[in-house]
C-alpha cells in the first residue's frame, strides 16, 4: 500500500481494493493529539509500506478506519463486556464479605495478591498461546490450531496443579510477611487453601476464553463468562450466609462458590470446543495430541510476559505491606478501592485479550496496516472508557464506599483514597492498551523491561518514599500509586509508537 504523488495536498491511499483520498494536513487534525492518531510515525510508515520517499508518512483512507473500528468492537465488545461481569462478580463478594467485616475483606485482598504471584506461569502460558493460537488460525493451519489449544490447556492444568500444592505450603508465611494480623491470617487460610486446591482448574479457564477469541468466537466466551458468573453470584450469599437449606460458612463459602465458577468454566469451554460447528473442532482425545515442542515455544514467547506479571504482583505485595502499616481498616478499604478499579481495568482488559487476538491474526495474514490501525484503535478505546470510569468514582466515591461500608468512621478515608487512586485509570488504559500489540505480536521484552522499570523505580519508590520516608500517611501511599501509573502510561505509549512489534515474527 504506497502513495501515489501529491495531489492537491493529498494522498492517494490503497488498501486492497479501496482507493481513498487523505489531506496531509486536514484542519481538524491540526490540534489533534499526535500521540493517538492513526496516522502511524513515520519509521512506523516504513514498516507498513516499504521505504518511503520523504514527505508525511501516508494515512488510512476513512471507509477503512471505519470497518477497523467495527472489527475491534465485534473482537474486544464480547471479551470486555465478560470481564467486566466476572469484575461485578468480585465487587459483589467483596460485598457481601464487606457485611462481616473489615477481616475477611483484608484476607480476601491479601490471598489474592498471593496468588497472583504464585500463579505467574498463568501469564506467561496464557500470552505465549494468544500470539500462537491466532497466528495459525490467522494462517489459515487448522490442524495446528486444534494442536496449540489442547497444548494450552495440558500445560495450563499442570502448571496450576503444581502451584497449588506449593501455595498451600508457603501460604501461612506469606501471609505474615504481608503483615496480617491473627485474625487476618485465620480467614487467609480458609479462603486461599480452596482455591489454590483448584488453581489448575483456575488457570485453565483463562485459556477457555484465550482459545475461543483467536478462532473468532468471542461471543461463546462471554457467555460462558456470564453463566459462570451467575453461578458465582447465586451462590455467594447462600454459602456466606447459610440462606435456606445452606450451612452458613462465611469466608469459605465465598471461596467454595469461587471454585464451583472456575470449574464450570473449564467444562463448558471444552464442550463448546469440540462442537462439530466450531471453526476449530478440539477432539480432545484424537490427533493431534498436544506437542512439546509447543508448550516450550509458549513458555519463550510468554516468559516475559510472565515475569512481567511477576514483577507487578510482587511489586502490589508490597504496597499491601505499606499500607497495613496503617492498620486492618486501611488494608480493608485499599483492598476496596483496588476491586473497585479492578472493574475498570478488567473492562480493559477484557478489550485488550480480544484487540490482541485480531492483531495476531493480522500479523499472521501479513495485513500490517490493519494491524497498526487495530492496535491505535484499541488504545484509544481503553483511554476513553477510563477516563468514563474516573468520572464515575471521582463524583459517585461517597455512595460506593456506604455500600460496602456502613462503619461512619471508615467513609472519609475511603472516598479519600478511591479518588485518589482513580486519577490514574486513564493512564493505566493508556498502558494496557499499548501492550495488548506486543502481547498479540508475541513481542514481550520490551513490556518486560517496562514493566520493571515502572513497578521497581516507580511504584514502590513512590509509596515507600511518600508513605514511610516522608511519613506523609496512608494518603501519601496512595499518591505515590497513582504518580507511577501516570509515568507509566505515557512511557508505553511511547513504546507503542516505535512500531517493532509489527515486525516480529512467531
Amino acid at each position: 500500500m504506497q502513495p501515489t504523488a501529491d495531489q492537491g495536498g493529498g494522498f492517494l491511499i490503497y488498501d486492497g481494493n479501496f482507493v481513498g483520498f487523505v489531506l496531509k494536513h486536514p484542519p481538524w487534525r491540526r490540534n489533534h493529539t499526535i500521540m493517538l492518531r492513526t496516522r502511524p510515525p513515520y519509521r512506523v510508515a516504513e514498516i507498513i509500506h516499504g521505504p518511503l520517499d520523504g514527505g508525511e508518512p501516508p494515512g488510512f483512507a476513512h471507509e477503512l478506519k471505519r470497518a477497523m473500528f467495527g472489527e475491534v468492537l465485534s473482537m474486544g465488545l464480547p471479551s470486555m463486556t465478560g470481564f467486566l461481569v466476572a469484575s461485578l462478580y468480585e465487587l459483589i463478594n467483596m460485598f457481601w464479605l464487606a457485611k462481616i467485616g473489615p477481616a475477611p475483606v483484608a484476607a480476601v485482598t491479601m490471598c489474592v495478591t498471593f496468588i497472583w504471584v504464585l500463579s505467574f506461569p498463568n501469564m506467561v502460558v496464557g500470552t505465549g498461546s494468544v500470539a500462537i493460537i491466532s497466528r495459525r488460525f490467522g494462517e489459515g493451519d487448522l490442524p495446528r490450531t486444534e494442536q496449540a489449544i489442547k497444548s494450552t490447556f495440558l500445560l495450563k492444568f499442570g502448571c496450576g496443579f503444581l502451584l497449588g500444592l506449593l501455595g498451600m505450603l508457603i501460604l501461612p508465611t506469606a501471609l505474615r510477611i504481608m503483615g496480617a494480623s491473627p485474625e487476618v491470617q485465620h480467614q487467609g487460610l480458609i479462603y486461599g487453601g480452596v482455591q489454590l486446591g483448584i488453581l489448575g482448574f483456575a488457570m485453565t479457564g483463562y485459556s477457555v476464553y484465550t482459545a475461543l477469541r483467536s478462532i473468532g468466537k468471542p461471543r461463546e466466551a462471554l457467555w460462558i463468562q456470564v453463566i459462570s458468573t451467575v453461578i458465582n453470584c447465586i451462590l455467594d450469599p447462600l454459602l456466606i450466609f447459610g440462606w435456606g437449606p445452606f450451612p452458613e460458612l462465611g469466608i469459605l463459602g465465598a471461596s467454595i462458590a469461587t471454585a464451583c465458577a472456575h470449574t464450570s468454566v473449564v467444562i463448558m469451554g471444552c464442550l463448546v470446543l469440540e462442537r462439530p460447528k466450531c471453526p476449530v473442532r478440539v477432539r480432545w482425545f484424537r490427533a493431534p495430541q498436544p506437542a512439546l515442542f509447543e508448550m516450550r515455544q509458549m513458555f519463550r514467547i510468554g516468559f516475559p510476559a510472565g515475569i512481567n506479571a511477576l514483577s507487578f504482583s510482587l511489586a502490589m505485595s508490597l504496597a499491601v505491606k505499606f499500607v497495613a502499616n496503617y492498620g486492618t481498616v486501611m488494608v480493608a478499604l485499599y483492598g476496596m478501592s483496588t476491586k473497585v478499579l479492578h472493574f475498570g481495568v478488567m473492562a480493559v482488559v477484557g478489550l485488550g485479550l480480544g484487540t490482541g487476538a485480531l492483531i495476531g491474526q493480522f500479523l499472521g495474514s501479513r495485513e500490517l496496516h490493519k494491524a497498526w490501525l487495530a492496535g491505535v484503535l484499541s488504545i484509544r478505546l481503553a483511554f476513553w472508557i477510563m477516563v468514563g470510569f474516573t468520572g464515575v468514582l471521582l463524583l459517585g466515591a461517597p455512595l460506593i464506599v456506604r455500600m460496602f461500608f456502613s462503619d461512619p468512621s471508615m467513609q472519609e478515608p475511603g472516598v479519600t483514597i478511591l479518588r485518589i487512586v482513580a486519577l490514574s485509570l486513564p493512564f493505566i488504559g493508556l498502558h494496557i492498551g499499548a501492550e495488548t500489540a506486543f502481547e498479540g505480536a508475541g513481542q514481550n521484552m520490551p513490556p518486560m523491561i517496562l514493566s520493571l522499570v515502572h513497578s521497581w523505580f516507580m511504584v514502590v519508590p513512590f509509596m515507600y518514599i511518600m508513605g514511610t520516608v516522608l511519613e506523609w500517611g496512608p494518603y501519601a501511599v496512595m499518591a505515590g500509586y497513582a504518580l507511577a501509573h501516570v509515568i507509566g502510561g505515557i512511557a508505553a505509549l511511547w513504546l507503542f509508537r516505535r512500531g517493532s512489534w509489527l515486525k516480529h515474527e512467531v
